[in-house]
């Protein structure tokens, strides 16, 4: 079993994410697998979202970059984690996710030019306290 499929399984153990959402992205990487033969250098890479804040809860994100294409679907769900407040200062700061072009992310990581961080937010909120945001390749 690949490293990517056991990392889908683990998280559904965790309950980061649902069964449901865990069978999508086994049959996304079975659908890539398919029609790519392999992932190639992809492979060993992850579009990692991160956010953390004083009062809410850690939230860790990790998805395979070979997945990326096939699965934008679920990067959208990833993102129903950032918190409003985080994402009305990203707004605030030109960043919109809704717009997000993943076709384009990947061909810029694919090219060498977006090795780090994508997004880099923090927050300081009255009701939530410090807020932070990151969404970086790696």
């Amino acid at each position: 079993m690949s490293n990517e499929k056991l990392k889908i399984l683990e998280m559904v153990e965790q309950g980061k994410i649902t069964a449901t959402e865990g069978m999508e992205l086994l049959k996304v990487i079975d659908d890539t697998d398919q029609s790519s033969g392999g992932a190639g250098e992809m492979s060993n890479r992850f579009l990692r979202v991160r956010v953390e804040g004083d009062k809410i809860a850690k939230v860790n994100v990790n998805i395979p970059l070979s997945l990326i294409r096939s699965a934008a679907k679920l990067v959208n769900i990833a993102m129903g984690f950032v918190p409003p407040e985080a994402k009305a200062e990203m707004e605030r700061k030109g960043i919109n996710l809704a717009e997000l072009d993943l076709n384009e992310i990947v061909a810029a990581i694919q090219e060498g030019a977006s090795d780090g961080k994508l997004v880099d937010v923090d927050v300081d909120d009255d009701h939530e306290g410090r807020i932070k945001v990151e969404v970086f390749v790696d």
